[in-house]
């Protein structure tokens, strides 16, 4: 009898813990989440509503319920009833709050996201929430059940309850494991790395923001530039410091679900800002580096003091160098067992050339016109065909599938004062302020990413 009362007055004390004395303990802290996009939040509905409000009030009378079914229990002879009562007045205000939370409409992405990264929960949170779980007053009830009736477990109980409980977890983690990343219809993968000043994971099928990138570090915190690696869900990102004067090259892998892991730290804290990065097909890494005073461009084994803006893989040991200055109808490149720059034959065109975006197999597409809006293809220096052209708005930016067939365009239809100038005749779009565009350079079908999207996509 004495070990029963114990566990029912450990039920009411935690109760009684929870309700009155942690809120007096309590860290408050402010929260400030702001940005371009508007919070369009939700009402919940009348079920959440209900839910929350019935939960609170259940929280609040949860220690007087509690005890009054201890002594019931305490006091009579029936062994099911008072515990199974128990169990239910401990349970309901936890089950009514996770019932509103469900029937509630989620969050904005952006909300959550920011919540996550202001109160971001401690690395011992599954051993937390199993604690909290194992003195919680439900488990009290429990314990106060079984004491009553007099059952003690034996050590194969508790060995089949293990079993069980690993059985469940790795049926509950193997499909994910086994699945791999998720593809869209036409095998590309369906989820790519976006956004220009705070990058994130994209659902290219729902068109809705999946996670943010994480941190590489509390002080490499920004991803500025990020590129697919050798392998697609692998990642090569240069991670800055706060005043963007140093910065990192990190790899990162991304999850079934969407959500991207910082991984191996490839170099040492270089100066400047990074503006370029690129990964050639047999994974080597070069990257583009400028400083208040100069510009240079390297591997992992050295650099040299060359312009390295928009510069990609020609092949294993030849990167190109759009923004290096050469001469008309000539393209810049630099051979990274030398250290040579060459100059090398390139397409003559009237307008300005953005960098260039190398395919498998060697053909390039480029970025042509100012305001940018033709994207063509060359082999070599022979035009094959145009392969998009705006009637309003500019290309700001292009990631290539893995497989080299399909690209995503971003588009900023909201142009700038100076390309609506009559010289330009480059006309607002109106509508959408943004749009990507998934093309395919084979047959030329072209689909709207659905949603509201930024024009800035950086790696497929």
């Amino acid at each position: 009898m004495r070990i029963v009362k114990v566990f029912w007055s450990a039920a009411v004390g935690l109760s009684v813990w929870e309700l009155l004395v942690e809120p007096m303990f309590a860290e408050v802290r402010t929260v400030v989440c702001s940005g371009g996009v508007p919070f369009d939040m939700a009402r919940p509905s009348l079920l959440a509503e209900a839910a929350e409000f019935l939960g609170e009030r259940l929280a609040l009378l949860q220690p007087i319920l509690l005890a009054l079914v201890a002594l019931w229990a305490v006091r009579s002879r029936v062994r099911i009833g008072p515990a199974a009562l128990g169990l239910a007045v401990a349970v309901l205000p936890a089950a009514l709050a996770e019932a509103g939370n469900l029937l509630s409409p989620e969050p904005p992405f952006w909300w959550r996201e920011c919540l996550e990264a202001q109160l971001s929960p401690p690395s011992f949170a599954v051993p937390r929430l199993v604690l909290a779980w194992l003195v919680s007053p439900a488990t009290m009830v429990l314990l106060a059940g079984i004491a009553r009736a007099g059952i003690r477990p034996r050590l194969t109980d508790l060995r089949n309850a293990g079993i069980a409980v690993v059985v469940v977890g790795l049926v509950a983690l193997l499909p994910g494991v086994l699945s791999g990343l998720p593809v869209n219809a036409d095998g590309t993968p369906r989820y790519v790395v976006a956004g220009g000043g705070i990058p994130y994971v994209l659902d290219l099928e729902s068109g809705e923001p999946v996670s943010r990138l994480p941190r590489a570090t509390r002080t490499y915190a920004q991803a500025s530039v990020i590129v697919r690696d050798a392998e697609p869900g692998h990642y090569v990102a240069a991670f800055s410091s706060p005043l963007g004067r140093y910065f990192r090259l990190y790899r990162m892998t991304m999850g079934a679900d969407g959500r991207i892991t910082v991984g191996e730290r490839l170099t040492p804290t270089l100066e400047g800002m990074a503006n370029g990065l690129a990964v050639s097909a047999e994974g080597r890494v070069a990257y583009a580096r400028m400083t208040d005073t100069a510009s240079f461009v390297g591997t992992l084994e050295r650099e040299w003091p060359f312009s390295g803006y928009g510069l990609q893989w020609l092949n294993a040991g030849t990167l190109a160098l759009p923004s290096h200055s050469v001469p008309a109808s000539t393209l810049a490149t630099l051979d990274v067992g030398t250290g040579v720059i060459r100059d090398v034959a390139a397409p003559v065109e009237h307008e300005f050339t953005r960098p260039l975006l190398v395919l498998p197999g060697g053909r390039q597409l480029r970025v042509l016109g100012w305001p940018a809006r033709t994207l063509v293809l060359h082999e070599g220096t022979r035009l094959v065909r145009k392969v998009l052209t705006l009637d309003c708005g500019h290309i700001e930016s292009l990631a290539l599938a893995p497989t080299g067939r399909h690209l995503l365009v971003g588009v900023d239809r909201e142009a700038e004062e100076m390309d609506r100038s009559p010289l330009a005749g480059l006309p607002p779009c109106g509508g959408a302020a943004a749009q990507l565009l998934r093309l395919d350079l084979e047959s030329g079908e072209t689909q709207v990413v659905p949603g509201r999207q930024e024009p800035w996509v950086q790696a497929w």
